[in-house]
């Protein structure tokens, strides 16, 4: 019986020890701020580790760069996005990965937590991050702004055309490709959950309809035509029509072999005509058909003001097939309303101050220029003394007097094509120059040299780059019969004026007369007079 009372007392004993020590362990456990035993996050070591070492650790162990690392997504056209883990709610920060950690084995009361961190002082344990809850508005929102993207680098037309490389360029899913937006959003939160850091998706919801690549030819295709000039006289150019046409059938095979949003480039068949538009402009007002220049070193301001006026009235001008060129219709009255000045003028054999003066000149040095370009004179007159600025027979003087007779200058464009008139003034060098463009056509003489040497004071010759290498040079030079006899106002000179054009080898080629023609067939002559002192 003793026996029966120690052994129940030694039992009791140890029952209030062990319950004794069970409750210190509780009262221990409870009190803890680190984690059980054995604990590890992705590998690295935890237990018995504060939240604040746990962060440390983990963070050290590449945690916090492995979370913040953003998935890359591409998709069609190589257009890509990224998707950042923690927005994404695949992934956990550093401090939420503490508080799991801490919590573990806490669950239930003192027992429970007590029984739970003996275990795990005998085993070891795993802490999983919770990756189970996406934030679907989060990534639908990425999704759908790729898809603009894509549709966007499809651009805004069918199809192009490059006539340069002679191609015509698609891109396959013109008018909208559709991704499998649900297909996607599973891709990329699988890929989160794996941890990697890139994911190539291309799927789409619907394959895109091939085109109608028969009413893209039936749009494209042309017949070549010349490019023309109007048929209203103007002169204006119809550009050429390039031949267009490409293979269909090779079109629809390129199409289909491409993935979606890749360009599909398919060869185009086309032929240029044999007459552009470039072509035809360049002939117009390409060549220098006639120039003169004069001088003017003794004027003063008044009369070089009126130089310069109506020369810029002049520059410019253009003339087509036919049209007939007015001095005084262009130029103008010469009039202080006007802005011209009073200057040195020849007033009915006089040489007076004269509002305009000098407006002679600049008709003079235009009348040269035509004769140069084989202009056709409509209406001329010489002056009634020689200028000192023209060589006889050259000259063409003009007015509009209040009361008196008008003489106007006029030339006609008798050529094919239009001409253009360019009117130079330089004060500084005291010149005035007159140039005629066109177009040498194939039986004309090239000139590459207009020769007035023969002047009254002043020569003027001109040599100028042949416009074509291959075509022989011609001078042009007008020469002057010259005749004197006397009238009851004196001694007199009558002239008659010949356009010679001579060859390479100084031989005189052709020869016409620039005097106007008289009704009975002759020529009438230039009659000048003798400056009295």
């Amino acid at each position: 019986m003793k026996i029966f009372r120690f052994i129940l007392a030694l039992v009791l004993t140890v029952l209030i020890l062990a319950l004794g020590a069970g409750v210190f362990l509780g009262y221990r456990v409870s009190k803890l701020d680190t984690n059980y035993p054995n604990l590890s996050i992705d590998g690295t070591e935890v237990g018995g580790l504060t939240k604040e070492e746990t962060v440390r650790a983990i963070n050290d162990a590449g945690w916090e760069k492995r979370i913040s690392t953003p998935l890359t997504v591409t998709t069609l056209g190589g257009q890509s996005f990224e998707v950042e883990p923690l927005r994404a709610g695949i992934a956990c920060s550093a401090e939420e990965m503490a508080d799991l950690a801490f919590s573990f084995g806490r669950d239930g009361g003192l027992i429970d937590r007590t029984v739970n961190y003996v275990k795990s002082l005998r085993s070891h344990s795993e802490i999983q991050e919770d990756t189970g809850t996406a934030d679907h508005d989060y990534l639908v929102g990425l999704i759908e702004a790729n898809e603009e993207a894509v549709n966007a680098l499809l651009g805004e037309e069918e199809y192009t055309v490059d006539y340069d490389s002679a191609e015509l360029h698609l891109v396959k899913g013109y008018g909208g490709l559709k991704l499998d937006r649900e297909g996607l959003e599973e891709a990329i939160i699988a890929a989160l959950q794996a941890g990697e850091t890139e994911l190539s998706f291309d799927r789409l919801a619907e394959e895109p309809a091939q085109p109608d690549f028969e009413a893209i030819f039936t749009e494209l295709h042309k017949t070549p035509v010349n490019a023309e000039y109007s048929d209203d006289g103007r002169y204006e150019v119809i550009d050429e029509v390039i031949g267009c046409s490409f293979d269909t059938e090779d079109a629809a095979s390129r199409w289909g072999s491409a993935a979606p949003a890749e360009e599909v480039v398919i060869p185009l068949e086309l032929t240029v005509p044999e007459v552009t538009g470039e072509q035809l402009r360049s002939k117009l007002f390409g060549d220098l058909l006639g120039a003169c220049t004069t001088l003017f070193p003794n004027s003063g301001d008044n009369r070089r003001n009126n130089l310069n006026l109506c020369c810029s009235k002049i520059d410019g001008m253009i003339l087509y097939p036919g049209d007939v060129f007015s001095y005084n219709e262009v130029v103008g009255a010469r009039t202080l309303e006007g802005g011209f000045l009073p200057a040195p003028a020849y007033v009915d054999g006089e040489e007076v101050d004269e509002v305009g003066g000098g407006a002679c000149q600049v008709s003079s040095t235009l009348y040269a220029a035509t004769l140069f370009a084989f202009m056709e004179t409509v209406e001329r007159e010489c002056h009634i003394f020689p200028v000192h600025y023209m060589q006889l027979g050259t000259d063409a003087t003009v007015t509009i007097p209040e009361g008196g007779r008008t003489v106007d200058f006029k030339f006609r464009n008798n050529r094919e094509y239009p001409i253009k008139l360019v009117g130079i003034f330089n004060n500084d060098e005291s010149s005035i120059t007159f140039e005629i463009w066109g177009t040498l056509e194939d039986d004309d003489f090239m000139p590459v040299e207009f020769d007035n040497s023969k002047g009254w004071e002043f020569t003027y010759d001109r040599v100028i780059e042949p416009a074509d290498p291959d075509r022989p040079g011609y001078k042009i030079k007008p020469e002057v019969d010259r005749y004197t006899d006397s009238d009851e106002q004196g001694e007199r000179i009558s002239t008659q004026t010949w356009r010679r054009v001579y060859d390479s080898e100084g031989n005189m080629v052709y020869e016409d007369s620039t005097n106007m023609l008289l009704p009975n067939g002759l020529h009438a002559l230039d009659v000048y007079h003798e400056h009295n002192g």
